[in-house]
C-alpha cells in the first residue's frame, strides 16, 4: 500500500517537472533569433561601414604581403558577410597598382571575433 508521504514525493516530483518543463519553454522562447549560418547578407553602404572598410584594407596588405604585390586600396565598392565560426567577409575592392592603374578585385576575409584575428581566404581580380 501506498503511503500518504509516497504520494507526497511523486506529487513533488511531477510538480518539479512541470515546473522546469515550463522554465525551459519560457527560456527558448524569449531569446533573440539568431543569424542562420551559410547565408549570405548584404552590407548596406559598404563603402562606409567601418568594418568592411577595414577589413578591406586588411585584405590588399595581406595579398601584398602574400604575393609581393604593391596594390593600394581606394575603397569597397560592395560587400556581403556570412557568419560562420566567425564571420566571412566577401568584398568587391577598388585597388589602384603600381601604375595607378585603378582595378576591382574579390576578396574573401573570414574574421575570428573570439581570438581577434583575420585571414585572406582568396583574393581575385574581376574581369573589367
Amino acid at each position: 500500500m501506498v503511503s500518504m508521504k509516497q504520494n507526497y514525493l511523486l506529487l513533488l516530483s511531477l510538480l518539479s517537472l512541470l515546473f522546469l518543463s515550463a522554465c525551459f519553454s519560457a527560456l527558448a522562447t524569449s531569446r533573440p533569433p539568431v543569424a542562420l549560418g551559410g547565408r549570405w547578407t548584404h552590407i548596406k553602404d559598404a563603402h562606409k561601414n567601418l568594418r568592411a572598410v577595414a577589413t578591406g584594407e586588411f585584405a590588399v596588405k595581406e595579398y601584398n604581403k602574400q604575393s609581393g604585390t604593391n596594390l593600394t586600396f581606394v575603397q569597397v565598392v560592395k560587400g556581403d558577410t556570412q557568419v560562420v565560426d566567425g564571420t566571412n567577409f566577401r568584398l568587391v575592392l577598388a585597388v589602384e597598382d603600381e601604375k595607378s592603374k585603378k582595378m576591382d578585385y574579390e576578396a574573401v576575409v573570414w574574421e575570428d571575433i573570439h581570438r581577434r584575428s583575420r585571414n585572406l581566404t582568396s583574393f581575385r581580380a574581376l574581369l573589367q
